[in-house]
């Protein structure tokens, strides 16, 4: 298990960090760090806070197992200035040496052509791809494409709910304009972060609120046809070519006991919360990944 670090006595400096979750800014062994603290569990109301530093952690980690490059993140604890000991999430500044982080919902904003009068938030899955598509601005529109689904199905994996368009872009470097992809990040809203460890262990008793919340929920922030977009049914459905090639590429590449290992050797989370993350994941691989794989070899055998 991995050491527990104190960043109390961390240097801060003054937030630099947009975003609506509480955060702090801190330099760590001479590295910039983001600082997240837990955020209220709007969504459930059995307990005050929800576990997203737990998630952001665990999310960002299995997305760089995979190959799919995240941010850095690390666990620990930090000391409020009322004596009250908070779990805390630092995640590693990835916008350094001239390389500026430009938010997808920027660049749907500077593409005027969209197929209706909507902001950058909106994330309904045919705008999106057609500003990844044809904006002029993106020099390779097909990696942005190729990278846009490696991310979708990564987070049908770990069920994120909240992957809108301003927690994903592109890096671009201010002096010569090259452009490259960003490290995944803000991924505090997977992995079931508002359950507490008491209703993680009711669930694992119960193969109908197992199965519930691998075809039921949670859904993608992405959108079609007005309605959020499930998981199984859209990734199954085998109706998106660019979705199945990035399934096949990242069933290939997930390795389910080194996704194990980075659980047992988190710090500070419950046993029971291990079980359920590996649980969990592995029931979404089984019953949403590989068997949407499986219906490509069988179509492509056919």
């Amino acid at each position: 298990m991995k050491d527990i670090i104190d960043f109390t006595d961390a240097k801060q400096i003054i937030n630099k960090y947009g975003g609506a979750d509480t955060k702090k800014t801190i330099i760590y062994n001479g590295k910039y760090y983001l600082l997240k603290f837990p955020n209220n569990a709007r969504q459930n109301k059995e307990v005050s806070y929800s576990n997203n530093v737990f998630s952001e952690y665990l999310g960002c980690h299995i997305f760089n197992s995979i190959g799919v490059i995240a941010q850095n993140t690390i666990l620990g604890k930090y000391k409020q200035e009322n004596g009250i000991e908070k779990d805390v999430c630092a995640c590693e500044d990835f916008t350094k040496e001239k390389w500026r982080l430009v938010e997808f919902q920027n660049l749907k904003n500077s593409f005027p052509e969209t197929v209706s009068s909507s902001n950058g938030t909106t994330t309904a899955l045919d705008e999106i791809l057609e500003v990844i598509e044809n904006h002029t601005d993106i020099k390779e529109n097909e990696k942005l494409k190729e990278y846009f689904w490696d991310i979708f199905i990564v987070d049908a994996l770990i069920g994120n709910y909240d992957r809108h368009n301003g927690n994903w872009g592109i890096l671009v470097n201010d002096e010569n304009q090259e452009m490259k992809m960003a490290p995944v990040y803000d991924c505090g809203s997977c992995l079931y972060s508002q359950l507490t460890d008491e209703q993680m262990s009711i669930i694992l008793d119960n193969n109908t609120e197992i199965n519930n919340r691998i075809y039921n929920k949670p859904t993608s922030t992405l959108t079609k046809e007005g309605k959020r977009i499930n998981y199984f049914e859209f990734i199954s459905s085998l109706k998106n070519e660019d979705c199945n090639k990035a399934l096949i590429r990242i069933v290939d590449k997930v390795d389910m006991l080194k996704i194990e290992k980075i659980i047992d050797e988190m710090p500070i989370i419950s046993d029971i919360r291990k079980k359920f993350y590996k649980t969990m994941i592995q029931e979404r691989y089984n019953k949403i990944l590989k068997y949407s794989y499986d219906k490509t070899q069988k179509r492509n055998v056919i």
